[in-house]
């Protein structure tokens, strides 16, 4: 996708540098002085309802908001993927599974932020 390119650290106001960072697949903007990284991402939450021997998979937050609660695999969307491929890649990320989409459970659309 088309992705603006951040100059200052909306964090430090730092200047930032434009590369891949360890242990990820797309350029970013990463501070060159306090190291924070600026995610640029539509506003689109997706993940998987993971029902398995009668058993729903749930994941136990371990960043805040919502720090120790249980909640379902799920992140935001990256810019250029489908719904079913981010549900597919953040259950992976968040919960270690292999999962195939099979159905759409639901979708809530809010274009006002900038999806």
């Amino acid at each position: 996708g088309n992705v603006r390119k951040i100059k200052f650290c909306q964090w430090c106001g730092g200047p930032a540098k434009h590369e891949i960072p360890d242990g990820e697949e797309k350029i970013r903007a990463i501070c060159t002085l306090c190291g924070k990284i600026a995610y640029q991402n539509p506003k689109m939450v997706v993940g998987c309802l993971i029902e398995h021997d009668r058993k729903i998979l749930l994941c136990k937050r371990n960043i805040e908001p919502s720090l120790g609660l249980w909640t379902l695999p799920a992140g935001y969307l990256e810019i250029g993927e489908s719904a079913a491929e981010g549900a597919i890649r953040e259950t992976w990320e968040e919960a270690g599974a292999e999962v195939e989409v099979i159905s759409p459970f639901a979708q809530l659309d809010i274009p006002l932020i900038g999806q």
